[in-house]
């Protein structure tokens, strides 16, 4: 009989476990689209819009002669079983939002 009651109760918690890990699970996918769904502004948005959400990365910051910030940032192109070919940009504001720049290496 306790054999049986033991039983019974491992298989309870196992049930419970199960379900906390599913809504766990449930919970950061809901948090990552709500992440997504944010509409972000500034130069992070304007990098979300020109080349997709999270798809750039942020090299470095660069202070121009007249002291405005400039960013040089990277888009990587994957290939099949190939390193990734890097595309790199310069991002800059000017007076009605951003625009960036193709560099050529």
């Amino acid at each position: 009989m306790l054999k049986l009651f033991i039983f019974v109760l491992i298989l309870i918690t196992l049930v419970v476990l199960s379900m906390f890990i599913a809504g766990v699970l449930e919970l950061h996918k809901q948090e990552k689209e709500d992440k997504k769904n944010i509409i972000r502004d500034g130069m992070e948005g304007y990098l979300d819009k020109t080349f997709g959400f999270g798809n750039v990365t942020i090299f470095k910051s660069i202070l121009d002669a007249d002291g405005n910030t400039r960013y040089l940032v990277y888009l990587p192109k994957y290939e099949w079983f190939k390193s990734p070919q890097y595309e790199w940009y310069e991002v800059y504001a000017i007076q009605s939002g951003f625009k960036h720049n193709a560099i050529k290496g």
